[in-house]
């Protein structure tokens, strides 16, 4: 469908493809893919446009239960959360400034068994990457899982949106405001 849509859209551009060897091709497919699934946490962090469920996603993990464990795992199969390898090469940044990110709390992971995993959220050029950062930091030793859920979590400060949201209509502010209550909790 994809191929399609490029020789519709632009058969130049299609053509231009052609070029690129295969692999090449192939990484920045995925790279873009990746970035998508960031882009798809933002605008709708349950996963389905057409059904809201009443709990979000987020809230039906509990530690240590199997049901936890697949829906941990289900944001890693919709690309919404990537392993070390996937984001720095989507990113495409090294493993020794994404180390010395994560310290200075610019962005985080969430443990998956044994598994670091990262946001592709932090992948969205539609975000403003300082102000994501920011409050990241904001949340200060606040646990993975519990940032996850203060960006993919509705609030009604924000006017009903998440806070990833909020940071794509640009309400830095009021997402830090947020966040340090969230972190003070």
């Amino acid at each position: 469908m994809a191929a399609v849509a490029a020789v519709l859209f632009d058969p130049a551009a299609a053509a231009a493809l052609l070029e690129i060897p295969d692999a090449e091709l192939g990484r920045l497919f995925k790279i873009r893919l990746m970035q998508i699934a960031g882009l798809s946490t933002v605008l709708d962090p349950d996963g389905d446009l057409s059904r809201r469920p009443s709990r979000p996603a987020w809230n039906k993990v509990k530690r240590g239960s199997e049901r936890g464990k697949s829906a941990r795992h289900v944001l890693v199969a919709k690309g919404k959360l990537l392993h070390l390898t996937d984001f720095l090469a989507a990113s495409g940044i090294s493993e020794h400034r994404l180390a010395k990110d994560v310290a200075a709390r610019r962005l985080f992971s969430v443990q998956i068994g044994r598994d670091a995993c990262y946001p592709a959220f932090f992948l969205v050029d539609e975000l403003d990457r300082k102000a994501l950062a920011k409050v990241s930091r904001r949340l200060g030793n606040v646990a993975g899982w519990r940032k996850w859920k203060f960006f993919t979590t509705p609030k009604t400060t924000l006017g009903n949106s998440t806070p990833l949201q909020a940071l794509m209509r640009g309400d830095a502010k009021q997402v830090l405001r947020s966040a340090a209550a969230f972190a003070d909790k």
